[in-house]
């Protein structure tokens, strides 16, 4: 879309894109930055509504909105694979409403470090490029549901070594760790990176012996279960922002295994042929071009609390627009059919994601930075987590990815289907020799 580049660019344009902003799961902390902070500070509350859905909603929706040169808004962050598949554009946040400085961490229970010592090391080592990220987020996305696992031994066995990067195991150990005889149980969100980089590294652990059991669950109660101690691990920490109501609560439980992806950013994302619609405080006045709509994602995330509290009351947009909870897939089908129709849709996003990839996208700036800047992806623990995994910790703290690894990772899985995210992975490995080691250095 011309005319559209920054979130100021929404301005005026809400007849464009339905007056909607489609998001992903309302949960999300983007969503929150989003309807709180970042379309507020661009006076876009008022003419925009964020769609609460889900991610793959709004994938779908914008696959849907793209396919058609249909004008659409939707929330993306980086790394994401759709800005691998299609031409999008992040609208740039002059305001910094979306904050800067979030990593993704991983998160796990207190006393998880203590029983996994050698896997909290590991996953404290932790880390992936954009690239290897949106990669395997990619594969993953490509392998469909159900078929996550498939798509990270395909991404695996295209990125040889990244197993033995993310968890070495010492020569003459035997192959197996002592503390690998404890299953990890691992909580991750329907969010491309998230379904790459938790599907990556239970490829990778289980060529060292480890056992990942994974269960799939909303931000509030992740957090919930590692400070409990009934989860170990969460590789989609979005922090210090998107997230911070979620840390903050029970920071003193958990444990920051580090930064294993970066930068990332939490937006507003419309079809790049929505016009005049470049920023957040372009969606001001243009309520009736999205439907008085940003489509979102899961509620409880830490973007949808953002887009409700500071983004929609930053720019001045929460009387204007209605933020439409869901879940990221409903937010993507969304997306996907305003697409293919050509029609104005707003939606959440984030970056990295495979959205922007597949599709024209305009990420809509946020020069008051009401989404907060500097988010990164990180992985956090349960507090006893090093202490019971000390090497798959260590693994953890060295691992990162790279923009072209994670999006051609995300690219592989989404291709895939899903359900097909293990063979994804693993031929994503194929085509990534040196991975296995890389993540798990023996």
């Amino acid at each position: 879309m011309k005319d559209v580049n920054s979130l100021e660019d929404l301005k005026g344009k809400a007849s464009v894109f339905g007056g909607e902003i489609t998001g992903i799961e309302s949960s999300a902390g983007m969503m929150g930055l989003l309807k709180s902070k970042v379309l507020k500070e661009y006076g876009l509350d008022k003419e925009y509504k964020v769609v609460d859905s889900s991610t793959p909603a709004m994938l779908a929706e914008l696959k849907r909105a793209y396919s058609k040169k249909e004008p659409v808004v939707v929330t993306l962050w980086s790394p994401h694979w759709a800005y691998s598949d299609y031409d999008l554009k992040k609208l740039k946040d002059p305001k910094g409403t979306w904050g800067t400085g979030d990593g993704v961490h991983t998160l796990s229970r207190k006393g998880f470090t203590g029983e996994h010592p050698a896997v909290g090391q590991w996953l404290k080592d932790f880390s992936m490029t954009e690239k290897q990220l949106t990669s395997l987020e990619s594969e993953i996305n490509k392998a469909g549901k159900g078929k996550q696992q498939d798509a990270v031994r395909a991404w695996l066995k295209d990125n040889p070594g990244v197993v033995d990067k993310l968890a070495p195991v010492e020569s003459g150990s035997g192959g197996t760790p002592a503390e690998a005889e404890r299953a990890l149980d691992v909580a991750w969100f329907p969010w491309e990176e998230d379904v790459a980089v938790t599907y990556l590294w239970k490829n990778v652990l289980e060529r060292r012996g480890y056992t990942m059991n994974l269960k799939q669950m909303d931000v509030g109660p992740v957090y919930t279960g590692l400070a409990s101690g009934d989860l170990d691990l969460n590789f989609d920490a979005w922090l210090p922002y998107a997230q911070k109501n979620y840390w903050d609560k029970s920071k003193d439980r958990l444990t920051d295994l580090g930064t294993w992806y970066e930068p990332t950013s939490l937006e507003i994302a419309v079809p790049s042929y929505v016009k005049d619609v470049k920023s957040l405080a372009d969606l001001k006045g243009k309520a009736d071009l999205f439907d008085g709509r940003i489509i979102g994602i899961e509620p409880g995330t830490g973007e949808m609390q953002l887009l409700k509290n500071e983004v929609l009351p930053g720019y001045g947009l929460e009387d204007e627009y209605e933020v439409v909870d869901g879940s990221t897939p409903a937010m993507l089908a969304e997306l996907k059919r305003a697409l293919a129709k050509e029609e104005p849709i707003a939606v959440t996003l984030w970056s990295p994601h495979w959205a922007y990839n597949d599709y024209e996208l305009t990420k809509l700036k946020d020069p008051k930075k009401a989404f907060g800047e500097g988010n990164t992806i990180r992985t956090i623990s349960s507090k006893k987590f090093p202490e019971q995994y000390p090497r798959l910790t260590e693994w953890i703290k060295n691992f990162t990815m790279s923009e072209d690894e994670l999006g051609s990772l995300e690219a592989e899985i989404k291709d895939r289907g899903q359900g097909h995210e293990e063979e994804a992975v693993e031929a994503w490995l194929k085509e990534h020799p040196g991975m296995v080691e890389r993540m798990t250095p023996q």
